[in-house]
């Protein structure tokens, strides 16, 4: 079994784009790759199954001085979209239930490749 591993940037620091093979005897890569920027971040992890969960973070709990990235600063979702392939069912909100009245600080998709 192989270690977890992950990668870990802050948003200034990141690369323009990430191409993640999926396939080790193409690369070896990180289980895991994380974006922070303030007050949230956005985070990839590839599954044993071959698929991938795609996290959106938001730090809606503390900020630590003189830090970076998601701790930095608190993160306040102010607009949520689907986009749909189908262009009849257009671009629809997310609408978090606020009944709680305490914030979200997730949204998830596992994605599965379908190689056609």
């Amino acid at each position: 079994m192989s270690a977890f591993t992950a990668k870990v940037w802050q948003f200034d620091e990141a690369p323009r784009r990430v191409k993640l093979q999926g396939d080790k005897t193409k690369a070896i890569e990180p289980a895991q790759h994380i974006i922070e920027f303030p007050g949230g971040a956005v985070e990839v992890s590839r599954c044993s199954d071959g698929t991938y969960w795609a996290h959106i973070i938001v730090n809606n709990e503390r900020t630590i001085d003189d830090t970076e990235g998601r701790l930095s600063a608190i993160g306040e979702v102010v607009d949520t979209r689907i986009d749909w392939s189908d262009p009849r069912s257009g671009v629809q909100e997310i609408t978090p239930p606020r009944e709680s009245g305490e914030p979200f600080d997730q949204l998830a998709i596992r994605i599965r490749p379908v190689r056609r």
